[in-house]
């Protein structure tokens, strides 16, 4: 699995944000998170991912896909994401990149917790891809009409 600054997406980050827990990089209506190595992923490192969302992107979440790129061993409290889906902060999409038997196993059963269109991906590319295409059907118009 590769790291974001690794990759050919990593020129169109438009700001990193670096914590104590780990990276996440925003892009245009899409953020991709890198959780460090060891870290026990719980709500009140999320609030404080939320409260640069809603910063920067001046929004509720509603429009915003997340997705996070498990390059990294790490934990996370699955019982936090109710207070997660209890908070009025809610996201467009969550995509988990998860290389592993293991992983996907874990994501299953996050997934549970999220009330939010939500999908697995072997890598992130695949991930990034499934995000702009959401985005871009974000951007067309609901109703087109004929230009003839």
């Amino acid at each position: 699995m590769q790291a974001i600054k690794d990759t050919v997406f990593y020129s169109e980050v438009i700001k990193e944000f670096n914590f104590h827990f780990g990276n996440f990089y925003f892009f245009d209506g899409f953020i991709v998170s890198e959780i460090k190595t060891g870290v026990d992923f719980s709500w009140e490192h999320a609030r404080q991912v939320i409260h640069k969302v809603t910063e920067f992107y001046k929004t509720s979440g509603s429009d915003i896909i997340y997705i996070s790129n498990r390059i990294n061993e790490y934990n996370v409290k699955p019982a936090d994401w109710l207070k997660f889906t209890m908070y009025t902060f809610k996201l467009k999409a969550y995509g988990i990149v998860a290389n592993t038997t293991i992983k996907r196993r874990n994501a299953k059963l996050e997934s549970l917790f999220i009330p939010t269109k939500f999908r697995t991906f072997n890598d992130v590319f695949e991930a990034i891809q499934w995000a702009a295409q959401l985005n871009d059907a974000r951007k067309q118009p609901a109703d087109k009409e004929d230009a003839s």
